[in-house]
């Protein structure tokens, strides 16, 4: 997996092979992880499925108080080979023991 800046998961959550998570995205076992690259939202807990790229976003939900925005992670979409040849550069350098 590839983790941005402050990127927080906690216990309940799994992340699959090859998945990016980005800058601030929080992730637990009952964050809502919205799929949002098809016709139609897919909603995921507890799992972020492989090779996808998530960025922090917001839903709104509705109490007796009001509609108040709520946080959420967003799949945007698939991995892409610029990627993985970002992360081959420092999985050699991990291998050969070199520090940067």
């Amino acid at each position: 997996c590839f983790l941005g800046s402050r990127a927080i998961v906690v216990e309940g959550v799994r992340v699959e092979h090859e998945a990016v998570l980005g800058a601030n995205v929080v992730l637990t076992a009952s964050t809502k992880i919205i799929d949002v690259t098809g016709p139609e939202p897919v909603e995921y807990k507890g799992i972020v499925p492989a090779r996808s790229v998530v960025i922090p976003g917001s839903y709104t939900k509705k109490f007796p108080a009001g509609e108040y925005q709520v946080p959420c992670a967003l799949i945007i979409g698939k991995r892409k080979e610029s990627t993985d040849k970002k992360t081959s550069l420092n999985n050699a350098l991990r291998e050969n023991n070199v520090a940067v």
